[in-house]
């Protein structure tokens, strides 16, 4: 059995039992970087929607407000203890030095829009919390972004759940084609979305290039 399969079982039974309790810790603990998927509990979320367990809206919310408290957990231990104190939670997850690097470049070049564009990307989606909160940035800030950012991303994988829910098992054997295409279409976004606020910014910068002196 594989790994993702695995996951799928057990997310299934947790949810199964534990109803939107299971969904707000199992995607409190994604927020929080650590090792649990939400490209596999969400659509398994979605399959208990399809299967009347659970209620789309209802799932919707609770994942998100769960997601919002682990990257606050995260924000949190950048801001108030520090890059060093991140690093060191970070061998106790995923989470190294290099990765760090990536994302806080990522964070230096784009600023507070990094917050929300990375909610699309894997990986960067929850460590990006952690340079955010070393940067000190605006809390009613880094709440409003992250939020739109999570609540677009749980409707979209749980929707997937329920469109797969005629049968449970090609969630996982699905998620393999779709989740490529749908980073792909979320990296795209993010593209043309920094182009923009690149050029956005240059115009500001410089109102009128052709003027003279």
């Amino acid at each position: 059995m594989s790994l993702n399969d695995t996951i799928f079982t057990i997310a299934v039974s947790l949810l199964s039992q534990w109803g939107y309790t299971g969904v707000f810790l199992l995607m409190t603990l994604e927020g929080a970087t650590l090792p649990v998927p939400s490209e596999i509990v969400l659509p398994v979320t979605g399959f208990l929607v399809y299967n009347h367990t659970l209620d789309f809206w209802p799932a919707v919310a609770v994942a998100s407000l769960g997601g919002l408290l682990g990257t606050v957990i995260d924000f949190s231990i950048g801001y108030y203890l520090g890059r060093p104190t991140v690093l060191r939670y970070g061998r106790k997850i995923r989470l190294n030095e290099r990765h760090l690097m990536i994302v806080e470049g990522w964070f230096a070049k784009h600023g507070s829009a990094a917050v929300l564009f990375a909610r699309f990307v894997p990986l960067l989606r929850t460590l990006i919390a952690f340079p955010a909160g070393v940067a000190k940035m605006r809390v009613s800030k880094f709440l409003a972004f992250s939020a739109i950012g999570i609540v677009i991303w749980d409707i979209v994988l749980i929707y997937l759940g329920v469109l797969a829910g005629q049968n449970y098992s090609s969630i996982v054997n699905g998620l393999d084609a779709t989740l490529p295409l749908i980073g792909y279409a979320a990296l795209a976004g993010v593209v043309l979305a920094l182009v923009f606020l690149t050029r956005r910014k240059r115009e500001k910068e410089n109102p009128n290039p052709n003027a003279t002196n």
